[in-house]
């Protein structure tokens, strides 16, 4: 229309092109596994045959530009660069209509339900804080932390129903696991049926996988915490074990674990338990002041492409990823880094062969040949170390070449089988006892414990006592080396200012060597990439300095190791400009990008040299 601006409308996209390549193939419940591609569409403002569809979404049809322009904004809320996908092995699924660039906002999501997790110490029920007890709810007993708190709409389904059962709580231990607490979200479903039927019918229709959870460990673990008090103490009778253990089926399948200042709680979102899962996913998720699911494209999705999201810990061994998977969502990932016995060249699981590694041991400590000639191409000592351009894709960023990632390391023949048999990828030796298990087992006890109150010093000495054990990335130690790369600088004694040249070039080798890691496994936009990002940033620019200032780095040299810093830095802040600024990642964010002008001005006026 005359004098509106039309900056924001997408593209037309000829309706022939969107048909040809199958973009509107799910258009009015249309399936193509079924049927073939629709042959006409109507427009959206006059109900004549489209000719063009919006190249926003490529589903909606106008016909012809005007139209398109004119319903912009009936059609702009809709738009959206993604289709709902359906298959009798899946479910539902989403799916990419067009190709969509990196930090694309794909969906946001308003809570169908919010409530504590169910394992959690004890909170106020109200603003999910820690509470003391100093203050109780004075209709059922529950602490929290004050009279606003206790009026919570959150707060009022458990509360009416623990007062009108005369059960009144009564909490004495804070700080600790209290099971009372599992009972609470499924309480919230339970009340939705009779107040809030519209948004109990579409929790009820989300996936549960109930004939699953029929006679597993936590079926029976929740019948004693969760079915039996409702029925027994708070004598809800009308809803029978079934109609609960779906409901506990619902939240684990379905929810999303949302981190808040000082604690952490669930959510159900609608459109968000449409994201299937992939140990390397294609989004990442936020949440935003008002507690919305918000999901962008964390690396560039191509048309027809599933959108994924991780439903684990990605820095785990596969063992460990498809145990979680199994117990609380039911399914065996088949991804691809899960059916790769090296996870894509991580070797994220992967043990050292100690027969391997005590042979080459003695060969190293025996006599040298005599030089034959020049030495290979990429396998020279000064070449296989470093970021320079005779580096092969891959490598480590400690001395372990490409060449050594096919070495003495042992990994699970079938990823997927829990009894697998383990295999040295150098020598062939296999294992068919539960050592892999077993020193898993050990070392990941060991390793909660360090992380429990780390220090340089013990995380230095648990990398040194088990680096013979595990491959360089091994998950156990690539979590210790996250956690050290931050104590490096921010350690009493070990902070950015006092570190020496020696400590500087650990903590950027550390940073390197997670983000080696983080790049394959959490690719694109991701808290681990911009986290880490942030500390090589400060590695590189207190090492340009120190190593200027005792004559290690010429002028040159230095300028160019301060704007390698820069390019960490600007990709920090580019990374984390998407995270809610009332997280710790979001205000990190905002850091780095207020820093950014500061070191180009650095940069630019040779402050190295003062």
């Amino acid at each position: 229309m005359p004098g509106e601006s039309h900056a924001d409308v997408p593209a037309a996209v000829p309706l022939q092109i969107a048909v040809q390549s199958a973009a509107l193939s799910f258009v009015n419940g249309y399936d193509s596994s079924e049927t073939e591609p629709p042959k006409t569409l109507n427009c959206l403002e006059c109900k004549q045959p489209a000719t063009i569809v919006c190249g926003g979404c490529w589903q909606s049809g106008f016909c012809a530009r005007d139209h398109q322009l004119q319903g912009w904004v009936k059609h702009r809320p809709k738009c959206r660069p993604w289709r709902v996908g359906s298959s009798t092995s899946m479910g539902r699924f989403l799916v990419a209509t067009r190709d969509i660039a990196p930090g694309e906002l794909l969906l946001k999501d308003a809570p169908l339900l919010l409530g504590p997790k169910m394992i959690t110490e004890p909170v106020c029920l109200g603003c999910y804080r820690p509470v003391d007890g100093t203050y109780q709810c004075k209709k059922c007993g529950f602490p929290m932390c004050d009279s606003q708190c206790e009026k919570s709409e959150d707060h009022q389904a458990e509360c009416s129903i623990v007062e009108e059962s005369g059960a009144s709580v009564k909490v004495s231990v804070f700080g600790e696991i209290n099971s009372m607490y599992e009972c609470i979200t499924p309480l919230r479903i339970l009340h939705l049926r009779d107040n809030n039927p519209m948004i109990w019918n579409k929790l009820m229709s989300l996936e549960s996988h109930a004939e699953k959870r029929t006679g597993t460990a936590i079926a029976a673990i929740t019948q004693q915490t969760v079915v039996d008090i409702i029925h027994n103490r708070l004598k809800m009778e009308q809803f029978d074990a079934d109609q609960i253990q779906k409901i506990l089926g619902i939240v684990d399948t379905n929810g999303f674990e949302i981190r808040l200042p000082d604690s952490s709680i669930l959510g159900v979102y609608p459109q968000g338990s449409m994201i299937e899962h992939d140990c390397i996913a294609n989004t990442h998720r936020t949440f935003d002041a008002d507690l919305n699911l918000v999901v962008r494209s964390a690396i560039p999705v191509r048309r027809g492409d599933h959108l994924t999201s991780c439903y684990t810990d990605p820095l785990t061994t596969t063992a460990a990823r498809l145990d979680h998977l199994r117990s609380s969502k039911y399914f065996t990932c088949r991804c691809v880094r899960c059916v790769d016995p090296t996870e894509l060249k991580t070797f994220t699981s992967a043990l050292k062969c100690s027969a391997c590694v005590k042979k080459r041991a003695m060969q190293a400590k025996g006599p040298k040949p005599a030089a034959a000639g020049p030495p290979s191409r990429g396998r020279g000592r000064g070449r296989g170390r470093g970021m320079g351009p005779g580096r092969s894709q891959g490598a480590s960023t400690s001395g372990e070449t490409a060449e050594e990632d096919a070495g003495p390391y042992i990994v699970p023949q079938d990823p997927l089988s829990p009894s697998s048999i383990w295999k040295c990828l150098s020598c062939g030796e296999s294992t068919t006892d539960d050592y892999p298990d077993r020193i898993n087992s050990v070392v990941e006890e060991e390793a909660e414990e360090l992380e429990a109150s780390p220090s340089i010093d013990t995380c230095e000495a648990f990398l040194e006592k088990w680096k013979d054990t595990f491959h360089l990335n091994h998950a156990i130690l690539t979590n210790i080396k996250y956690a050290l790369l931050h104590l490096y600088g921010s350690e009493e004694g070990y902070e950015l200012e006092n570190l020496n040249p020696i400590q500087l070039a650990r903590k950027e080798e550390l940073c390197q060597q997670v983000l080696k890691v983080a790049d394959i496994l959490v690719p694109g936009i991701s808290r681990l990439r911009g986290s880490v990002l942030y500390e090589l940033y400060q590695s590189l620019f207190y090492k340009s300095k120190a190593l200027f200032q005792v004559g290690a780095l010429s002028s040159d040299q230095a300028k160019k190791l301060a704007n390698d810093a820069l390019t960490a830095l600007k990709e920090c802040a580019r990374v984390l400009s998407f995270e809610p600024e009332v997280q710790p990642e979001g205000q990190l964010g905002l850091e780095a990008k207020d820093e950014i002008g500061q070191l180009e001005e650095w940069i630019k006026d040779e402050g190295w040299k003062e």
